[in-house]
């Protein structure tokens, strides 16, 4: 089995928690950012 460990950066590592709502995973916020770059709603 192979694992693939992603570095992300200081600034990527900020970005998303600053995106990260309570109750999200990582994954949501990056599939939400992905999908609806420029949302700017509640």
């Amino acid at each position: 089995m192979t694992r693939t460990t992603i570095s992300v950066s200081v600034e990527t590592r900020n970005w998303l928690f600053n995106l990260k709502e309570p109750g999200d995973s990582y994954d949501d916020v990056l599939r939400r950012e992905l999908i609806n770059p420029d949302r700017d709603q509640d």
